[in-house]
């Protein structure tokens, strides 16, 4: 039921957007004070807090996929969930190192980002599981990356037409 992975989804993106919060907490008593406009740009723009960035793009992705796409089939969820737990578990993609070495450190060193990282993984248990088959889960998987690829780039497209 497609119903049923979409809320799971929405539930992941939640937790998953409390990892960030916890995070950004964390990290906040390092850095120095900001308005949270000035956090805001700081987050999007400054080196320092570009290791975020790939959990910040797979919130985006799944937000975007989310609110226009309610047609997302049971395989991208799957892989979805898969992407996520592989993120937070540091075996993600090789572009995604300086993510997980600043994770690392927080996930043992903040019990709020260990908190926060176990209700994550709780709420992507519930997406449907990955083909054993490899050749349909790297279709799934492509399939995703494909999406998020044409979701990002839709909406400059809609504005030119």
């Amino acid at each position: 039921m497609a119903e049923d992975y979409l809320e799971q989804l929405r539930q992941g993106s939640t937790a998953l957007q409390g990892v960030l919060g916890a995070l950004i907490e964390a990290e906040r008593h390092f850095a120095p004070p900001a308005t949270p406009l000035e956090r805001l740009q700081q987050i999007t723009t400054s080196p320092e807090w570009a290791w975020l960035q790939p959990l910040t793009r797979l919130i985006a992705d799944l937000d975007h996929a989310l609110a226009y796409d309610s047609e997302l089939p049971a395989s991208e969820a799957a892989a979805i969930g898969a992407h996520a737990r592989e993120l937070l578990g540091g075996s993600g993609t090789p572009g995604e190192p300086g993510f997980i070495e600043h994770y690392r450190v927080l996930l043992q060193g903040d019990p709020a980002v260990a908190m926060a990282h176990a209700a994550a993984l709780r709420a992507l248990q519930g997406l449907p599981k990955e083909s054993d088959n490899a050749a349909e889960r790297l279709h799934a998987r492509h399939q995703w990356n494909e999406r998020r690829r044409f979701l990002r780039l839709a909406p400059r497209s809609r504005g030119k037409s």
